[in-house]
């Protein structure tokens, strides 16, 4: 095994561990470094198949810990919004300068929304908690509103944190965390 393959099953297993950790010992409802750690992933390994498997194994391991969800409509959403940083990582692969700050800031927002969004609609369709109407619609959005908000503060909370990170290890060693743009 190479020092490269090492130092990327390292990270790998490193950014699953905090995800996973941050996932169980969550100090408020949403506040974790899910988006922050599967859009990080999906910018630095070079490869789709560990940007994917991050957040798929991040996702599957703690939820076993954690209470499930009344209906699988809503916790299939909960999986596929972790597709939205992982596009946003990815994305900014492809960026310089201002561009590229601008993918990490929109992982700071754009997750937690589309999240807000997509899981409370799954949340009302199952008919589990509100009525099947327009008023039971607004009432779930507006219900999720305190986790929305908490989702928000972690994401863009641990957005900056990871960035930091990666942008002190680029200093520390600018040859080793280097991932060139990809043209295509």
């Amino acid at each position: 095994m190479n020092r490269e393959t090492r130092r990327d099953l390292l990270i790998f297993a490193l950014l699953l561990a905090f995800g996973v950790v941050g996932r169980w010992a969550e100090p408020a409802w949403n506040f974790t470094p899910l988006a922050a750690v599967t859009a990080l992933g999906a910018f630095y390994f070079r490869s789709w198949l560990p940007a994917i498997l991050l957040p798929s194994t991040l996702l599957v391991v703690s939820d076993l810990m954690l209470p499930s969800h009344d209906a699988w409509q809503v916790q299939l959403s909960v999986h596929l919004m972790a597709i939205v940083p992982l596009m946003l990582g990815r994305a900014a692969r492809n960026q310089e300068g201002w561009r590229r700050a601008a993918f990490w800031g929109m992982c700071g927002f754009v997750p937690a929304t589309m999240f807000y969004l997509v899981t409370n609609f799954a949340v009302w369709a199952s008919k589990s908690l509100y009525a099947p109407t327009v008023a039971g619609l607004m009432e779930s959005y507006a219900k999720a509103l305190p986790f929305y908000r908490t989702m928000l503060a972690g994401d863009v909370c641990y957005i900056a944190l990871m960035t930091a990170c990666l942008a002190a290890a680029h200093l520390l060693q600018p040859q080793g965390l280097e991932q060139p743009i990809e043209r295509k």
